[in-house]
């Protein structure tokens, strides 16, 4: 029987792990957190009917107690002088979720499926043999398999250690994650504002956003940034947020630590042989807003989908993962990256200038920027050019995106390390340079 290895409790790899050993495939998730403790202690947006579908319930299995909905949004520009609203309607008012009810389902559905796990082993890099993955080293010792599922994360030991002549990108460069820190605390107040969510865009002028959403019992805050945060950035951010928020408490009900969000396009090239990479190690976000759980849901859906139907672990079977993915998600995700990274090119008075301009407008933002299109801000046009640099920066952002998209979208028809490579060089070239200072 062969052997399959997923280095990581991720969302994609538990939904490939339960399909996969529910089709008689021998599958064990090597996991280096204790049992029981999976999943950041807050809440995520995503499609319910993606992880349903993947669980196999309907949607009204999703317990009442796990999840709500969020309240309208304002999106609030650098200088404070701007906001844009967004009033949800009752048909496409967005709900979320507590991640660790989340993760719980998808082990245990694993768990059902056959699935085995091992906890509290952390995994250090990947056993190769000339071009293949073998299996896995950990601190507890070496694992062997036919096939190795890097679900480990952005920052990946086993993406990042694999030899230079797989072709793979280690490593994300500046710009491409986002660092965060997210607390729940208690409200000193009762007050329960008109628009309870806030989106501060380049907050306190700096590459990145923060947000206060005022919940029934609690306040919502979450700090990111494209540099990574120190403590001291992130009390600074919280006494700007108590003097603008009085009913800010001092007490953490939930959350209260930090994570690494991909925001960029995913892999170019994610599979060899012996290896495929599923969400964040494969860096599968939606950009603009960093949400990644249902591209991971879905990839790991398709990559069980392509070893169910050929059991083959050679990068040339693989690579009908990777291409159906870019086909289906990659490029709109390609797309997605030019707005954000176009956006995050510019200094905050230029963002400042498209919100008090309405260049950018609620349908931009309630999209995460997939509303955004040439036509769309050719209406745009004449407000746009009252600072034509800060306009064409956009213009820019898409001209790259949309470039990347068509790429992405055409990727080589078969697996061939010339030409994978020549096409992944030329999406390198639509790149647009953010800078954390």
């Amino acid at each position: 029987m062969s052997k399959i290895l997923v280095a990581g409790a991720g969302h994609g790899g538990l939904v490939a792990a339960a399909r996969l050993a529910g089709a008689g495939f021998d599958v064990t998730v090597i996991e280096k957190g204790k049992e029981g403790k999976q999943g950041h202690d807050w809440e995520d947006r995503f499609t319910f009917k993606i992880l349903c579908d993947a669980l196999g319930i309907p949607e009204s299995g999703l317990g009442a107690d796990i999840w709500r909905y969020r309240g309208d949004c304002a999106f609030v520009s650098p200088a404070k002088r701007k906001k844009v609203i967004i009033n949800y309607t009752d048909e496409n008012r967005q709900r979320i979720m507590w991640r660790k009810p989340l993760i719980k389902m998808l082990i245990e559905n694993a768990v059902k499926s056959g699935v085995k796990f091992i906890y509290e082993t952390e995994v250090l890099s990947p056993l190769t043999q000339g071009s293949r993955v073998t299996g896995l080293r950990t601190d507890k010792g070496d694992y062997d398999a036919d096939l190795v599922i890097d679900a480990a994360g952005v920052f990946s030991p086993v993406r990042s250690n694999l030899p230079a002549s797989f072709g793979i990108e280690k490593e994300p460069k500046e710009g491409d994650v986002f660092y965060a820190y997210r607390a729940y605390f208690d409200k000193a107040e009762d007050v329960n504002p008109e628009v309870p969510f806030e989106v501060y865009m380049y907050h306190e002028g700096e590459k990145g956003l923060s947000w206060f959403n005022t919940i029934g019992d609690c306040c919502d805050v979450l700090i990111g940034r494209v540099f990574p945060l120190t403590d001291e950035k992130i009390n600074e951010q919280l006494a700007i947020f108590g003097k603008d928020h009085p009913w800010l408490g001092d007490k953490i009900l939930h959350g209260g630590c930090r994570a690494v969000i991909p925001v960029r396009r995913p892999l170019t090239l994610m599979v060899a042989d012996g290896y495929a990479a599923v969400g964040d190690s494969a860096f599968m976000t939606t950009p603009m807003n960093g949400m990644g759980i249902d591209l991971s849901i879905l990839a790991g859906g398709m990559l069980a989908d392509t070893l169910i139907e050929k059991a083959d672990f050679s990068a040339e079977n693989l690579w009908n993962y990777n291409r159906n993915f870019h086909a289906l998600y990659g490029g709109d995700t390609a797309k997605n990256e030019g707005l954000k990274n176009a956006i995050l090119s510019l200094p905050s008075e230029g963002v400042d200038f498209l919100f008090e301009n309405e260049v950018i407008q609620s349908s931009d933002l309630a999209g995460a920027g997939k509303n955004m299109n040439f036509g769309v801000l050719l209406g745009k046009l004449k407000r746009g050019m009252r600072s034509p640099g800060f306009f064409f920066a956009l213009i820019k952002g898409l001209v790259a995106g949309s470039g990347a998209c068509k790429l992405y979208k055409s990727a080589p028809e078969n697996y061939s390390p010339a030409q994978i490579r020549a096409w992944s060089d030329k999406i390198a070239k639509k790149d647009i340079a953010v800078k954390s200072e």
